[in-house]
């Protein structure tokens, strides 16, 4: 519990024990012993009173103080004054990340409710854009799948329905003059896309930590919160069954015709894996894989002997099969008997569907005893491989042993 919100329920608590008194005795005088508590208690009120006063106005001179620090560690630059209101909520944000949801200021309160439009704070605090943009980015970095898929960012969390049209048999032919137009319907089909919610594990900051001028909040939550949202949205995004938690894209992925060993990828398989793809999205295809299966590929030579990664090992630009880039995601199984350990297509037919934002709760109690605040983070997210029958990614399946 707070300093400011102890000191309050003090003061009503004396209010209370006032009332009751004063009631006891309407219409008649206080006895001598009464007058005496009436007294005790008006002053001690006073006293609870003038405490409550202090520890306002020393919250502000801290809300201030931290204002300012901020400020002189994030100059605003062209953007920032550009858009005013993102550095407000950026300082209401630190507000209550240092002060709680009792702490803030009834503007800040409002800044937040306008752009959550809900109305308290018990669902969360939206990140702001700088933060929730390194958090993207380090999300990126740290998977493979929100590098390579479609993020669409909804308002609510109502099943999403996306579309998908098959009219690739359809082709114009002649017809003969007054003769009838031939009539062919294209297939439609559809993919939801829910929401399912991911939390961090809660992460413990001292009073301490937010109380220091150099330290730099900012990078403390998109480093941690990037680091848990990375392992358990990429996993599930990756490799997900579908129940209870998103479909992963190696499951929505159809097996090519290629048939690799059990242990082993050949020079083949890779051509037969990227045949198998639609040119419409082998145009725009990557790869996929993990960094074991990477180093695999980097020793497979082609038919002379070379190394098929040698002219990009040689002039220093990013290595390419067929000229075809790639992704690296630790979430694919590795080369392996049965395993699916290597994708081709055009992944920007993986829709994630993130609702609002990340948020972050602030806890007061869990952790009190420890003179430190607990954080969380949380973000809902689905995934789904918009197919209308003509498999956008295909992957790689091992044999069985």
């Amino acid at each position: 519990m707070s300093k400011l919100k102890t000191l309050r329920e003090k003061r009503a608590t004396v209010y209370t024990a006032i009332d009751e008194l004063r009631k006891a005795a309407d219409g008649r005088e206080m006895t001598a012993e009464e007058q005496t508590r009436w007294d005790t208690l008006l002053s001690d009120y006073e006293k609870a009173d003038k405490l409550v006063e202090q520890e306002e106005r020393f919250q502000e001179v801290e809300r201030r103080q931290a204002e300012q620090t901020y400020e002189s560690r994030h100059k605003p630059n062209e953007q920032d004054t550009n858009q005013p209101n993102e550095a407000e909520y950026r300082s209401a944000f630190m507000d209550y990340l240092m002060l709680g949801a009792m702490g803030i200021t009834p503007e800040s309160r409002s800044l937040f409710e306008k752009r959550a439009g809900i109305t308290g704070l018990n669902g969360g605090v939206i990140v702001p854009k700088t933060l929730a943009d390194n958090i993207e980015v380090a999300l990126k970095s740290y998977g493979g799948m929100l590098e390579a898929g479609t993020i669409i960012t909804t308002s609510t969390g109502g099943d999403l329905i996306m579309p998908t049209i098959n009219d690739t048999t359809s082709k114009a032919t002649v017809v003969a003059e007054y003769n009838q137009s031939t009539k062919k319907a294209p297939s439609f089909g559809s993919e939801t896309l829910k929401a399912y919610t991911y939390r961090t594990p809660i992460v413990p900051v001292s009073q301490e930590l937010l109380q220091d001028s150099s330290f730099d909040l900012e990078s403390l939550l998109s480093g941690l919160l990037a680091e848990s949202f990375g392992r358990g949205i990429n996993e599930d995004l990756t490799i997900g069954s579908g129940t209870g938690k998103p479909k992963g894209i190696i499951n929505w992925a159809t097996a090519s015709d290629a048939a690799p060993a059990a242990t082993a990828i050949k020079l083949d398989d890779i051509i037969d894996l990227l045949k198998s793809v639609d040119s419409a999205y082998a145009r725009n295809g990557r790869f996929m894989f993990n960094r074991e299966t990477l180093w695999s590929l980097v020793k497979i030579k082609d038919t002379t002997g070379r190394y098929i990664w040698q002219e990009g090992a040689k002039d220093g630009t990013p290595p390419t099969l067929f000229g075809k880039g790639y992704i690296l995601n630790d979430d694919v199984a590795n080369i392996g008997a049965g395993n699916a350990s290597m994708m081709f297509g055009d992944f920007s037919k993986f829709k994630i569907r993130m609702v609002k934002n990340f948020r972050v709760i602030r806890l007061n109690e869990l952790l009190a005893e420890y003179l430190s605040i607990g954080l969380f983070g949380f973000a809902r997210v689905d995934g789904a491989l918009l197919d209308a029958g003509t498999h956008p990614v295909k992957k790689l399946v091992h044999a069985s042993a």
